[in-house]
């Protein structure tokens, strides 16, 4: 009886030992940009007012644009970040930064109070200086109807896509993603 114990200890070491069991997800450091752009945003019933911080050289022109959500589309997989908005653009603003490296702040007549939105900002290279082309960086934020959480009165963060993976990705879904 000990000699098939031992068998069947030996044969479960064989096929466990290159297994692992991974109760956390581990993390993985992503190098930050040089680059930095801190901005937010505060809802009022009439307008959208933005305002950034940011290292990003003179000169460097800002894309805003706002583009809805479907109507079918469910609160909590919008504040979620789970749905992706229409690939319709209702709004583009364009800004730059100034010799001092500041950013004027942008007041953006709102769209439909009964409508959801996203609103990106990024930095729109086909413009900037030939030394600045290659700069990628976008951040989020997602607009609610007047009626929801956060439709009105709120003041918001914009966040990148990494950030915004990291909030909401649960640890089930990091394992389905790798």
């Amino acid at each position: 009886m000990k000699f098939y114990s031992l068998i069947l200890l030996s044969v479960f070491s064989l096929l466990l030992g290159g297994c692992r069991v991974i109760l956390f997800e581990e993390s993985v450091e992503v190098p930050n940009s040089k680059y930095k752009l801190d901005a937010k945003v505060y809802i009022k019933s009439a307008n959208i007012l933005i305002r950034n911080k940011t290292n990003l050289p003179p000169k460097t022109e800002l894309a805003i644009s706002i583009q809805p959500y479907s109507e079918n589309q469910p609160l909590g997989k919008i504040q979620t970040y789970e749905v992706e908005p229409q690939k319709e653009n209702v709004t583009i603003t364009t800004v730059f930064v100034d010799e001092e490296g500041k950013v004027e702040p942008v007041v953006i007549d709102r769209p439909d109070p009964s409508k959801r939105y996203r609103i990106e900002i990024s930095v729109k290279n086909e413009n900037t200086a030939e030394d600045n082309k290659k700069i990628s960086l976008a951040k989020y934020i997602n607009l609610m109807k007047i009626e929801d959480p956060d439709g009105i009165g709120a003041n918001l963060t914009f966040l990148s896509m990494a950030e915004i993976k990291e909030l909401f990705q649960t640890p089930m879904q990091a394992n389905k993603n790798g």
